[in-house]
């Protein structure tokens, strides 16, 4: 599985490594979580490299489906605060591959 937005080309290599170990590693009743990220990435989510590892965050501008951060904030708490420990590890799986 690649990124689906190779056009941010920002984060777009990690974003393929993310939904590779993804891809790979979830265990079938999982799958959804791989869909979410998936949809979440094609709306325009960002990975950011912070001091303590990669984070979300959205960008708010005409290549993301969010205007304003509520918005934002309705979808993450409906789709992705249900998957949250899943998403820190693998984050940090992620900081862990892409050592700096």
């Amino acid at each position: 599985m690649t990124d689906p937005r190779p056009d941010l080309k920002y984060d777009s290599p990690e974003w393929t490594l993310l939904l590779q170990a993804l891809d790979k590693h979830c265990p079938s009743h999982a799958r959804e979580f791989v869909g979410i990220m998936h949809g979440f990435r094609c709306a325009g989510l960002r990975l950011h490299r912070g001091a303590k590892g990669y984070v979300l965050r959205p960008d708010f501008d005409p290549t993301s489906k969010w205007r304003t951060k509520e918005e934002y904030e309705t979808d993450r708490n409906q789709w992705l605060m249900p998957w949250a420990d899943s998403i820190v590890e693998i984050l940090q799986a992620l900081t862990k591959e892409v050592a700096v």
